[in-house]
């Protein structure tokens, strides 16, 4: 939290300083409008009028006395180190002022002598030196920066000064009245006293304008105030020229005014010492108690999404496992992963996606039970607490529940998001007497109905467990495989039904554990999906394919090109076509050797950011296919959009040709589309030459599989290449 500084108002405090100053401003303009009818009213309120008889003077000059006094003790017991040095002049000054003053009103003619006769002109000296020092106070405030005060030492002699500089002109004024230049002579003001009067005015009018400015660009003081009474003190003076009396109605109006502009002076020092530090103060303890509030619901919820985090899950945990132990009854937990979110967040975007999990929460919120705790464990994960359950039947219907609030697509920026969830649910006491165990085994469960086929769950099974830890181990040997050189490529060929003529060899990823033995990419390719790996081990993939394919054309081997599958995550990620350049140009391939198959669940969010890749991979003349065409997500209305140059038909339609006449009908449809699209086809799975046959017949052009050429390393193809063609010589 950014502390507020002493000379940094807030808005509330400048809204009210505002009101403040146009208050201010207001009476100074009414106070004018009455000075002005005064003067249109002059002969019949001046002439033979008594207004300030001596008494009513004293009683306006003990308020001003009192009201300056108050200034200065303002200014003087609110110090702090962070108080403007203008206040405290200020202050001294309304201290020299209050006592300039006092020794006017003991001068007034009318009062008892005080050491010297009281008469006009003993009291106008006064007058003027405390007005000309009031001028040049707020002269200085308008000029002086507004800056904190350097040290508490240098108070003590602004004060002595200011005493020093009352009692001189105490001297001087009581006990030398004659060295004071005439300003009262035959019931007249002198020119010498209407000169001091007017020079007084424009050092007035100069502060006045200055604090116009300082208020209008906003600075941190009571400057609206300050012009106020720098205005009205004004309209004090213009008084003062005008009288012939000092009992007469504009000698009443200087005095009012005085002390009007005194009590703006009062009101400024007070808001800037006393009510803004505390008002101050208070925004720093709603502030404080805000921020703590934060702490607190950042510290037990999740910041995206504002559900409780698995801290406040933990804790609701035990007591409703307290609360089980008491009552005899269950406590259910389920553990909820969102299906492929790492595809949808990397096609879609951190903050798409922040919000998708933000609509999957609140729908889960909605469709749970009003006793369940939902809480978002980790970035696509969330958990379920169901207390309180009269058996595990009692929780039987909701994991399905929360399956068909899912079914619903989400839409995202005007996209409709498919998602779905796998859920693994634990129930206490059968699989965890402590949070932790009984989360440890619903994430295990999870993880269960994932291999099951995703949009499913499962109840938590201790067989589970060493599944797990299997899965955990594999994830972590994968992460070394790469520098342990446990990873190769073989190579499958690809040829033209026609001819017989090879067009590629297809790269597929080969993993040789040294305790494990051979690993099937089946068990080891969704792993590294779900872990993100998929992302490093595609790039390895890629380079040592292209590498491979300029070898073949350095040594004359007759392939063409080389395949390359890519997995939904490495399409959409930010640097794959940086990745594809780099293998490219570090292995000296051009882009037409190589070819790129993708999935069709890659495809599933057709954003603008997955168009533009594939587009750009296309004009590097790079080949497109998609693979395992028909198992996914087809449609002609992406299919129309998508740069691609080949569908390659899946190996159970291939297969199901020879049982089947809806097998056959399905491949003819396929290749129709195609043709119909102007993209080849090519059949995976061919595994003898009555299916090489018919789908030759059918119009398929190309074709993969046991029949033409088993996956093989690198060093075998020539071999194979060998034999192939002697077969077609013989």
């Amino acid at each position: 939290m950014k502390p507020t500084s002493d000379l940094a108002p807030t808005t509330t405090q400048t809204s009210r300083a505002d009101r403040d100053h146009r208050t201010g401003l207001i009476l100074s303009l009414l106070l004018g409008l009455v000075l002005a009818g005064v003067q249109f009213a002059q002969p019949q309120l001046h002439d033979g009028a008594f207004w300030l008889p001596a008494s009513l003077h004293a009683i306006c000059e003990i308020f001003a006395v009192t009201v300056a006094v108050l200034v200065f003790a303002v200014t003087w017991h609110s110090y702090r180190p962070a108080q403007p040095t203008n206040l405290l002049l200020l202050g001294c000054a309304f201290l020299a002022i209050a006592l300039l003053d006092l020794a006017h009103a003991l001068s007034y003619r009318g009062m008892p002598d005080m050491v010297t006769p009281a008469s006009p002109e003993k009291a106008i000296n006064f007058w003027l030196v405390s007005r000309l020092l009031l001028a040049l106070t707020l002269l200085l405030m308008s000029l002086r920066p507004w800056r904190p005060l350097r040290s508490y030492r240098s108070r003590l002699p602004m004060l002595l000064a200011t005493l020093g500089l009352v009692a001189l002109f105490w001297v001087l004024g009581l006990g030398f009245p004659d060295v004071w230049p005439h300003t009262f002579v035959n019931s007249h003001l002198t020119p010498f006293k209407i000169t001091a009067e007017w020079i007084i005015i424009f050092l007035l009018a100069v502060a006045a304008l200055r604090f116009l400015s300082a208020w209008r660009h906003g600075l941190p003081y009571a400057a609206g105030n300050l012009m106020a009474a720098a205005l009205i003190s004004i309209l004090a003076e213009l008084c003062f020229t005008a009288y012939n009396n000092v009992h007469d109605i504009y000698s009443l109006l200087g005095h009012l005014y005085k002390v009007a502009s005194y009590c703006l002076i009062y009101q400024a020092v007070f808001v800037a010492s006393v009510r803004e530090p505390y008002e101050r103060l208070a925004v720093a303890i709603a502030d404080r108690q805000a921020a703590e509030q934060r702490i607190e619901v950042m510290a037990f919820h999740d910041s995206i999404t504002g559900l409780p985090n698995l801290a406040l899950l933990q804790d609701r945990t035990l007591q409703a496992l307290a609360a089980m132990r008491r009552d005899d009854t269950c406590v259910g937990l389920l553990f909820l992963d969102v299906d492929a979110f790492k595809l949808i967040n990397d096609s879609l975007g951190l903050e798409p996606g922040d919000r998708l999990l933000r609509a999957i929460g609140q729908r889960l919120l909605h469709g749970l039970p009003e006793s369940a705790t939902l809480c978002r464990y980790g970035s696509d994960e969330f958990a379920v607490l169901l207390p309180g359950l009269n058996g595990p039947e009692a929780m039987a219907e909701v994991p399905q529940r929360i399956l068909d609030l899912m079914a619903t697509p989400f839409e995202i920026d005007g996209q409709l998001i498919p998602c779905s969830v796998s859920i693994g649910v634990a129930l206490a006491p059968n699989d965890g007497h402590e949070p932790n165990s009984l989360l440890r085994n619903a994430e295990s469960a999870m993880y269960k109905a994932k291999q099951a086929g995703h949009r499913t769950w499962r109840y938590y099974d201790a067989a589970i467990d060493s599944e797990v830890s299997e899965r955990l181990h594999l994830l972590n040997s994968l992460r070394q495989a790469i520098e342990r050189s446990e990873l190769q490529l073989h190579y499958q060929l690809q040829f033209e039904l026609a001819s017989g003529e090879v067009v590629a060899a297809e790269a597929l990823l080969r993993w040789q554990h040294p305790e494990l033995g051979a690993i099937s990419p089946a068990r080891f390719i969704p792993i590294a999906e779900e872990s993100g790996l998929i992302v490093p081990l595609g790039e390895w993939t890629l380079r040592q394919a292209c590498r491979q394919a300029a070898q073949w054309r350095t040594a004359g081997i007759g392939v063409p090109r080389v395949a390359v599958n890519l997995s939904p995550l490495q399409l959409h990620h930010h640097s794959l076509e940086d990745a594809v350049r780099r293998a490219l140009q570090d292995a000296s391939l051009p882009a037409s050797a190589l070819e790129l198959e993708l999935t069709e669940s890659s495809l599933i969010a057709d954003t603008a950011q997955v168009l533009h890749t594939l587009e750009s991979l296309k004009r590097l003349g790079i080949k497109l296919s998609i693979d395992d065409f028909g198992t996914g997500y087809s449609s002609l209305g992406y299919l129309r959009r998508l740069p691609v140059d080949t569908l390659k038909i899946d190996q159970s339609f291939v297969r199901a040709m020879a049982t089947s006449t809806d097998g056959t009908a399905i491949v003819e449809a396929i290749i129709q589309m195609a043709r119909s699209l102007g993209l080849d086809t090519l059949a995976e799975g061919v595994e003898d030459q009555a299916t090489a046959s018919q789908l030759q017949q059918l119009g398929c052009q190309l074709a993969q599989g046991y029949f033409f050429a088993r996956p093989v390393p690198a060093s075998e193809i020539l071999t194979i290449l060998t034999r192939h063609e002697g077969l077609r010589g013989a």
